[in-house]
């Protein structure tokens, strides 16, 4: 029974890393925001960061 356990183990593990030998290797992430108010008052906000 235990090398039953191990075996399921062993190919589950061995499943999990063919899986994620098929994903790409990067990735994105992206944000948006959307703000109702004139690009003149939203540019002098992020103009400067140290505000």
């Amino acid at each position: 029974m235990l090398k039953l356990i191990a075996i399921a183990v062993i190919l589950l593990i061995g499943a999990v890393l063919v899986f994620a030998a098929t994903r790409p290797d990067s990735f994105r992430v992206q944000r948006s925001a959307n703000f109702k108010a004139p690009p003149e008052k939203l540019f002098a906000l992020i103009n400067d960061f140290h505000q």
